[in-house]
């Protein structure tokens, strides 16, 4: 091996044992000949040789956004990864805005294939559980969570997009668990045909029937169970008893915007869809304690 060879070997090496380490850390990764920009968050107590394997979850920023600002305290991913114990990763899309790119039928996107061997780098790098691998996103990102989902259901147990809409026709080969967020006042992408007569992307398949689509596909309960919940300014419909105890949730939240809901309670979607996450690896049968959290008023 030539001395340049184990200099540029040596220098890559600090960047290897950051990324190891716990805290937030910037890396790239090399896909069909593009370098993949993402951001990686380990929590704090986390070693390498540990023999507990830990969850892993996947956020998806929105159009024009990237995978830094996915990671900021204004989602709250980061801290809560740090109090839940499990590792976060913000990968950031391609483009000028940057915006997921969807597959189209069954041939997988460019983007497809980044998230799929980013999951397949942070298996093989870290202590995590394959059945506990789970993606959410906001807007571009979370009509991107529910793309991944139908192309790649083998690599995620469950999705929480906010914002997003499931435009693909194509079933997903395993069921997946869905928590959906959207906003019935959102001007951006319109909630449904009623809701949405203004908004800037609209007569696509409504956050209702992109739910009903995944409980379908699921063989959930055929009609969800509604709740009401923050004085009926948010209604829940869940659509329960799934293949694999899959289970679907839409979160219809009244006078609510484009944003990513903050907030206690109903309002709160991140500390929500990691509830679910807990509650939904694959294989797992969601526990009492779980549901209540999750309808609480």
């Amino acid at each position: 091996m030539s001395y340049s060879s184990i200099l540029l070997s040596f220098l890559a090496l600090p960047a290897l044992l950051v990324g190891q380490k716990p805290g937030t850390s910037d890396q790239i990764l090399e896909v069909e000949g593009k370098k993949r920009q993402y951001v990686l968050h380990v929590p704090r107590g986390y070693k390498k040789n540990q023999r507990k394997t830990i969850p892993l979850v996947v956020m998806l920023h929105g159009r024009t956004s990237n995978g830094r600002a996915a990671a900021s305290r204004y989602y709250g991913w980061t801290p809560l990864a740090d109090k839940e114990k499990f590792i976060a990763v913000f990968p950031t899309a391609l483009g000028k805005p940057t915006s997921w790119q969807r597959s189209r039928g069954r041939k997988s996107s460019g983007d497809a294939e980044f998230l799929s061997q980013l999951i397949d780098n942070m298996l093989k790098d870290f202590r995590i559980d394959k059945n506990q691998v789970f993606m959410t996103g906001h807007s571009s990102g979370g009509f991107m969570s529910f793309s991944f989902a139908t192309t790649h259901s083998e690599k995620i147990a469950a999705i929480g997009p906010v914002a997003g809409l499931m435009v693909s026709r194509d079933k997903p080969k395993l069921p997946i668990s869905v928590i959906s967020f959207h906003g019935m006042a959102d001007q951006v992408v319109a909630y449904d045909s009623k809701h949405g007569k203004t908004a800037r992307y609209g007569g696509m398949p409504s956050a209702m029937e992109s739910a009903a689509n995944f409980a379908k596909h699921n063989h959930c309960s055929k009609q969800p169970k509604r709740t009401e919940l923050a004085k009926g300014k948010v209604h829940l419909d869940q659509w329960t008893g799934g293949k694999n105890n899959t289970e679907v949730c839409l979160y219809s939240i009244e006078d609510g915007d484009h944003s990513w809901p903050r907030g206690r309670g109903p309002l709160g979607a991140t500390a929500i869809i990691w509830a679910f996450f807990k509650a939904h690896a694959r294989g797992q049968k969601p526990s009492k304690k779980s549901k209540k959290k999750g309808a609480s008023k």
